[in-house]
Formats: C-alpha cells, structure tokens, sequence
C-alpha cells in the first residue's frame, strides 16, 4: 500500500493496540444510489475509430503498450480525456490537489461541458486535500464522484482512523482509468506530481499498460462492479463542505489560472507536444498483442477477515508466480512476501528457476518500517540463489523528473514468468495486497513484451540498482562500478538505526 498508512511509528504502534481490541468489522450503509453501467460510444468517436483499427488484425486479443515514462503517462491521459465522446471511467487511490490534480480536473470538465459522462472512483483515505476539486467537479451535471470505504469526515482524519481502524484501514488500491470503453490505463501509478515527473522532492519510478482491444470491457465490468458495490458513496454524502457563489467563483477561475500557468511551462509544453500517442494510432505494430484478462479482487475483500485469502485476484497471481519454471522476474517497491510466499520464491530458486527480485533500498524507501520489516527476508533470498537488487535513490530520470535534485523511489509493480506471461497492475508482493486492500492488474501472455521486459531489466538494473550479495556471511552491496559497500548505501546512522528498530516490532501484518 502507499505510504499513506505507514508514516508515524506512534500511529503505527497505536494502531496495532487498537488491532488487538477492536470488535467486529462494521460498514456503514450507503444512501440511495442510482446503478449505473457503461455506456456505449458512437461508431463515430476517434478512439473506436482508432481502437477498430488497430484491433481488426488480432480478433480476441489485447494489446498493450507498456508506459514507463512519468511525463509521457501524463500526456496520453490527456490526449485520451480530450478524445473521449461518450464515457470516462476513473478509480485511483490517490488524487492530490497539485498542478497535474488541477490540470486533469480542468480537462475533465471540459469534457463533461461537451457532453462526456465522468465517474470518477477514489478511495477515501487520501482525500484530504483533494475535496474542493473533487466538489468543483461534482458540480457539473455529467460528472459522478464516489468514495470508496468513506470516513465520517467529522473530524481530524487520524482520530477517526484510530476509532474504526479495523474498517478503515482496508483500502481500494486498484487504479484504472478508462475512456469510452475503448482504451484504458492499467498500472502502478496514483493522480499526483509524484507519479507524473513534477515533484521537487520526491519522483516515482512507475509502469503503466495503455490497452485496448478484448480486455478493455473486463477492466469496465470491475468498474462497475465497485462503482454500484455497498462500499461506494456519492461525495455529497460524505464531504459537507460547500462552497457559495463568490467562492465557487473564484475557486473555478483559480482552477483555471493554475492550470493554463501549468501549460504554459516547459512541462506543460511538453505535453501538449507529446508523439506517443499520435505514433500508437497509426501503427498496430507498435503494440503488443497477446490473450489476457484483468486480475481484480471484488470490492467484499475489504469486509473479509484478514487471514481469508481464497477466491482473491493475488492467489491467482501468486500461482502463477510460485508455479515459475526457468525464469521469475518482480519488481515490487514493497517485498513483505509472508514465510508461506519466501519459501515458495526459495523452493522456485532451489529447482533452478532463475529468480530476479527488485524492490526499494533504503535510501529509496518512502516508509523506514517497510523496510525494517522487509530485512528479515534477505538472508534467506540470497542464500537460495536469488538475484536481489535494491534501487539506487541517486538514479535521475533524465525524460520523467523535472526536478534534478528529487529523489528517486521505485513504485511499479510487475511480474514476467518464463517469458511468457506479463502481469502489471497495483499489487505489491506484500500481506496487505495479498490480504488486506484490493487490488486490480492486467495479466497478458506475449512472450515478446515479456522477453523484452526481462531483457531490459537484467541488462539495466546493475546501472540502476545495488546488486546484494552474501560475503563472510555478511550483505553486501555491489555498485555498478564493481565496488562492494558493507551497509545500507547512501543513508546516514539514524536511518540505518530507524530500520533495524522497526524490525523488531511486529507490525509485518499491518504494513
């Protein structure tokens, strides 16, 4: 999960408190709601046009790009929101109230004044922020907003998560972003400066899919699923503020101040000039095409005790990894596998599948308790044979950061097995995406994306990351120049220190 839940250890260790006390997991009901499903496009929109055309030569199946880059990822949700007709769907974890935040809600109000419908899905817990863009445009008659697993918004938010932590600490993690039914966005990325290349302190490595194609009305279908589902109320039922006349005024010409300001920059620029989405309209070639089908957990999951596992979308997933035979790459930004899910990756590495493990360093960690949680798991991986590299905090995203000096943090998830199957999506291989929150991805058997992937991260990651190994007993670090290290590199004592504390403590199950 986002590092939302796992920044203050007095929180944390209050939390586990109330874990140990709490009663029953009650939900509150929902107010009347009407149902509603997705809508059908005109023959006439560019993105059926586009999408009919690039399907017709692969009847059945998925394509997908994958999208690596922050600033690109930007650009063509932009393109897509200013190409929609009929519909676009949006479920994400977080939105924030930033220059891309206001610059996403500008151009979706501009597609709702040309009459596009707009359901926008977001899950409560990091809404903060985000409320006066979130009624802004809940405002508009063809914009829907709904909060999943809402607070009571009566009072300060920690307060009310120590109150009813059993519930509130269950999130919708899953993030999708899909227009007319016809394209969609699958992958590890939130709706904020963080995740698109604009934040001066802090840039997250991501991956998302563009898809079009067989897979597009499954990722619709979840939609719905959890747009109607008993977790979901409307905004106006948990957000009370209201703004009057003068203010909404004034709040909607500062929207658009903000965001024309944030067009006219060289980032802005950039993203109206943007090619990838004009060069994937016009070549089928440039996608990968393959059966697949979405992985998503039903909305119920955040209601089941914590120990439930079957029938999720991450025992599939989780078969899918364990059942490996000659090749096994994860990148996860977040590794607490479980002792059930380290002896699986072990057992893999024993029989000779050649496991390759990415994940964060410390110095590229957001949360220090992860990390004191996730050192237990070292030892064991690499005494298996397990290829385990951690990211270096120092690597510039020369095309994605905007700001030079921010640091750089890993947050995609993605599984490549044997060469043939691709799963990208918001899963962490951690208890609480496995157990805990729900999840959505996409799972995609082209064995040429796979290879590719796979190809490029064994060639890159010894540039990119620090290659752990076993010495005298001891972890070492491995530099791209060769050079070993004997701690945790580029991080100081009380860091160091703050992670060796915490992993101690046993909150595994609540990270």
């Amino acid at each position: 999960m986002e590092a939302a839940l796992r920044q203050s250890p007095f929180l944390v260790l209050l939390l586990l408190c109330l874990w140990a006390c709490s009663g029953p997991v009650t939900f509150p009901q929902p107010p009347e709601r009407i149902a509603s499903g997705q809508t059908k496009a005109p023959p006439d929109a560019p993105l059926v046009i586009v999408s009919d055309r690039l399907t017709r030569g692969h009847p059945g199946q998925t394509g997908v790009y994958p999208v690596t880059s922050a600033h690109n990822a930007l650009a063509v949700r932009l393109a897509v929101i200013r190409a929609a007709r009929s519909s676009i769907d949006i479920q994400y974890f977080i939105f924030r109230h930033d220059e891309t935040g206001l610059l996403l809600t500008r151009e979706l109000l501009r597609a709702a004044e040309r009459g596009v419908r707009v359901r926008f899905l977001l899950d409560d817990f990091t809404t903060g922020d985000a409320g006066k863009l979130l009624l802004a445009l809940q405002r508009h008659p063809n914009i829907q907003i709904r909060l999943f697993n809402p607070f009571p918004h009566r009072g300060p938010r920690t307060l009310e998560l120590l109150a009813d932590f059993r519930r509130l600490h269950r999130r919708m993690h899953n993030k999708s972003f899909t227009a007319d039914g016809r394209v969609t966005f699958i992958g590890g990325r939130n709706l904020s400066n963080k995740y698109f290349g604009f934040d001066s302190k802090e840039h997250f490595g991501d991956l998302d899919l563009i898809a079009i194609g067989a897979v597009v009305p499954e990722i619709t279908r979840q939609f719905d699923i959890y747009w109607n589902s008993h977790y979901s109320f409307p905004v106006q039922s948990v957000i009370h503020e209201r703004l009057d006349p003068e203010r909404q005024r004034q709040f909607s010409a500062e929207l658009l101040r903000k965001a024309e300001k944030f067009l006219a920059s060289d980032y802005g620029r950039s993203l109206l000039n943007s090619p990838v989405i004009k060069t994937l309209s016009h070549n089928a070639n440039l996608w990968y095409w393959g059966p697949a089908h979405a992985l998503f957990d039903p909305p119920r999951k955040v209601a089941q005790p914590p120990g439930t596992e079957g029938g999720f979308a991450g025992s599939e997933l989780m078969r899918r990894i364990t059942g490996a035979r000659r090749q096994l790459i994860i990148i996860s930004p977040y590794l607490l596998p479980g002792e059930h899910y380290l002896q699986q990756l072990i057992a893999a590495a024993e029989r000779g599948v050649e496991v390759y493990i990415l994940t964060n360093s410390l110095a590229s960690s957001d949360v220090i308790f992860v990390h004191g949680a996730y050192r237990k798991y070292r030892r064991p991986l690499l005494e298996a044979g397990v290829r385990l590299y951690e990211l270096s905090s120092a690597l510039k995203y020369k095309l994605d950061s905007w700001h030079g000096e921010s640091r750089s943090l890993l947050h995609a998830k993605l599984f490549a097995v044997d060469g043939q199957w691709l799963y990208v999506g918001s899963f962490n291989l951690d208890q609480r995406s496995i157990l805990l929150n729900t999840e959505l991805g996409l799972m995609i058997k082209s064995p040429q994306l796979t290879e590719m992937v796979s190809k490029n991260l064994i060639a890159n990651v010894h540039k990119n990351a620090y290659q752990l190994l076993l010495r005298n007993n001891r972890i070492v670090w491995r530099r791209s120049d060769g050079a070993e290290l004997h701690r945790e590199p580029d991080t100081n004592w009380l860091q160091r220190m703050g992670s060796r504390l915490s992993g101690w403590l046993p909150l595994e199950s609540l990270l």
